[in-house]
């Protein structure tokens, strides 16, 4: 996305993950959780990982849905653009084929994370670590378009890495679909570097007197996406009428970015250390 010419490689490259955030994006939410489990919730994570971090296997369900498409709706809700909240039997509808929606499987996951054992154990950790990246992604709970998919847009922003000197650079036009520049295309004009937009919101959004409330980690799989849709429509609906996502484009909605993927990393730390420190099964 640097250069016009990479665009159609960039395209091809993500194909694969046009229902996720992009590996950048769930590495930095799982990373922000990996820093703030409690025992014994990092001693389980460290041993059902076999020692590897939360950051790397964030991205796996994404893989694992090739051989299991029974898992393919897990990865988002429908909520249409018109409707502020979700509703149930509307956005949720069950498929034997490709299972109902990310809501119900943070429910069922909950309950697998801390009771299941073995196998089934392990992938719970995984999929929660992705789905609740997910949940948070703002067209992960958009309807319409296929979430974004089916509408395209053209990136011609600098944003922060495309050059160093402001005064004499110029922006290129990057053609992608909307859905893919809020997996991907934003991340990568803040930063090529995951660990350092960890750093980045480590210094920013999760030192803000939003992220230092009690209960912004707390809810439910529900108020999440309701909370998300919201934002999902700021972002929608604050596209110029001519879909050039430009500079001031990124400036409006950078800020709404940093706060999905910090907050997504304090609810995943939560949603851990709140399975792994409960005496009951089901969790209560």
């Amino acid at each position: 996305m640097r250069r016009l010419g990479l665009s159609a490689a960039l395209l091809c490259a993500f194909a694969s993950q046009a229902l996720a955030w992009g590996p950048e994006g769930h590495s930095i939410v799982a990373e922000i959780a990996q820093l703030r489990l409690k025992e014994p919730a990092a001693k389980m994570v460290h041993q059902l990982l076999k020692g590897r971090s939360l950051a790397s296997v964030a991205s796996w369900a994404d893989d694992a849905r090739a051989e299991r498409p029974e898992t393919s709706n897990w990865h988002f809700v429908d909520i249409p653009l018109q409707f502020e909240k979700y509703h149930k039997a509307r956005d949720c509808k069950a498929n034997e084929q490709k299972g109902d929606c990310v809501i119900k499987e943070l429910v069922r996951l909950r309950g697998d994370l801390r009771c299941s054992a073995g196998k089934k154990q392990i992938e719970a950790l995984k999929f929660a670590v992705h789905f609740i990246g997910d949940i948070h992604q703002p067209l992960h709970t958009v309807h319409d378009l296929e979430g974004g998919n089916g509408l395209q847009v053209d990136l011609f922003m600098r944003g922060m890495t495309t050059c160093t000197d402001k005064s004499t650079c110029k922006p290129v036009h990057t053609p992608m679909n909307f859905h893919m520049v809020c997996d991907v295309g934003l991340i990568n004009k803040t930063t090529w570097n995951w660990g350092a937009y960890v750093n980045r919101l480590e210094d920013g959004w999760l030192k803000s007197a939003e992220a230092a409330r009690p209960d912004i980690d707390a809810g439910t799989p529900v108020d999440w996406a309701n909370e998300t849709h919201g934002v999902a429509r700021t972002v929608w609906h604050a596209r110029p009428t001519d879909d050039v996502l430009d500079d001031r484009y990124y400036r409006e909605v950078l800020p709404m970015l940093d706060r999905q993927l910090g907050v997504a990393g304090l609810r995943l730390a939560r949603f851990i250390n709140e399975a792994f420190a409960s005496d009951y099964c089901p969790v209560r």
